[in-house]
């Protein structure tokens, strides 16, 4: 069975043909036409801005042929990783329950093995600061964190220095004694890590 594309390049091909014929267009020894007159010139003419819409047709063609395989190797890629993390997440749990496991009551903090090491490490914990509420505490009861930057003229917390100082207890922040109003502070679990 004959394709659509087969039968036009055919016809394209036959009527090619009949019009070198019909005007007599003559071959050299080389099989390359012989242009002789303007009817002839004229034929070619058309033959080669025909060539340009053929060339212009497959660029289309292969343009959306390569869309289109794109966004089936994107699919195709984003589904494998997809998998292929799910994988290593159940991996990496298995492996951080067994290095939780392995140093409780231990006084190591890593397990070093051929293919890596497994480790816990302790995370800082997060904060965050409501500037205004802190600052207007920090000047009645902590003057000594208010800070003053002369570049650019600001009255702010000295955070390093209140983070070394502050004790918490029952999720709330002290310093000295008093409940410092304006910082939430988020413990955050150790970190499991391979390397």
């Amino acid at each position: 069975m004959i394709n659509e594309f087969d039968f036009l390049e055919e016809l394209n091909d036959f009527m090619k043909e009949e019009g070198a014929k019909n005007l007599n267009i003559q071959k050299d020894d080389n099989n390359n036409y012989l242009i002789n007159d303007r009817h002839q010139a004229d034929y070619f003419i058309n033959l080669s801005k025909q060539c340009e819409q053929d060339i212009e047709q497959i660029k289309q063609f292969v343009a959306e042929e390569r869309a289109r395989l794109m966004q089936q190797l994107d699919a195709f890629e984003a589904k494998e990783i997809a998998s292929k993390m799910n994988q290593k997440a159940y991996y990496d749990r298995a492996l951080e329950d067994f290095t939780r496991r392995e140093l409780e009551n231990s006084n190591k903090k890593s397990i070093k093995l051929p293919n890596g090491t497994l480790s816990i490490k302790k995370q800082q914990p997060h904060y965050d600061y409501i500037d205004e509420t802190l600052l207007e505490w920090a000047k009645d009861f902590a003057p000594d964190l208010v800070k003053t930057t002369y570049v650019e003229p600001k009255v702010s917390i000295d955070k390093k220095e209140l983070k070394k100082r502050i004790v918490f207890n029952n999720d709330k922040v002290y310093l000295n004694g008093q409940e410092v109003p304006g910082v939430d502070v988020t413990i955050k679990d150790d970190k499991f890590e391979i390397k």
